[in-house]
């Protein structure tokens, strides 16, 4: 028998291949400054949430205009551009309608705003999947820190240790190891990160998700 009975999800780069449009978005606010942001810049953002990838830019950058301006440009272009119809990652949509069908408890816990997190599943059509959605507006801290993955567990009704996390970022599988939680490192997205030690587990596609560690 598994020993785990809950799931928690992280969304870019696990349930789709967005993490590209974060990059694209803070470029579209950053090309009225005449200012640009590297590939190699943002894969260091991967994970962070908006404020701290803001806090970074500026640090970095400075732009011309004010953190409040900035924050909602990239907002604007975030909802525009994870509306826009995209299919989930190989395997996704099959493995949880599978958890659905057994019963498992299952979470989405995102970095991203919880405005972003309703355009993605709607533009995925994966809406109704999941038992309930974290944003990390809802904790006071965010990844690395397991703030966000604690949160979800105590909405599950799952304690921490008998949860999986799913995640891409580094950022994220310090932050899973840091709650107590099995990680799987997916490696499914053109953003995928060389195998991470830190992972218990490295898989380069949903559909091999490994049922027998649930219950």
């Amino acid at each position: 028998m598994g020993r785990f009975h809950a799931v928690i999800f992280d969304m870019d780069g696990v349930l789709t291949d967005s993490e590209p449009l974060y990059q694209q978005g803070l470029n579209e606010v950053l090309a009225d400054f005449g200012m640009h942001m590297s590939e190699e810049e943002h894969n260091e953002l991967m994970g962070a949430t908006v404020k701290a990838t803001w806090d970074t830019i500026f640090a970095q950058h400075s732009p011309p205009a004010s953190y409040e301006e900035c924050v909602a440009r990239y907002d604007r272009a975030m909802v525009r551009l994870l509306s826009q119809p995209r299919e989930p990652l190989p395997g996704v949509r099959e493995t949880l309608a599978d958890f659905k069908r057994r019963h498992i408890p299952f979470a989405l816990a995102s970095s991203s705003w919880p405005n972003w997190i309703d355009a993605l599943l709607q533009s995925t059509k994966l809406q109704g999947f999941f038992d309930i959605t974290v944003s990390s507006t809802a904790v006071e801290n965010g990844k690395p820190a397991p703030d966000i993955f604690l949160h979800a567990a105590e909405r599950l009704g799952v304690e921490p240790e008998r949860c999986i996390v799913v995640e891409d970022s580094r950022s994220g599988v310090t932050a899973g190891k840091a709650a107590g939680m099995y990680v799987i490192q997916m490696r499914a997205a053109s953003t995928a990160l060389p195998p991470l030690s830190e992972a218990d587990l490295v898989l380069d596609d949903m559909g091999d998700f490994p049922l027998s560690l649930l219950d």
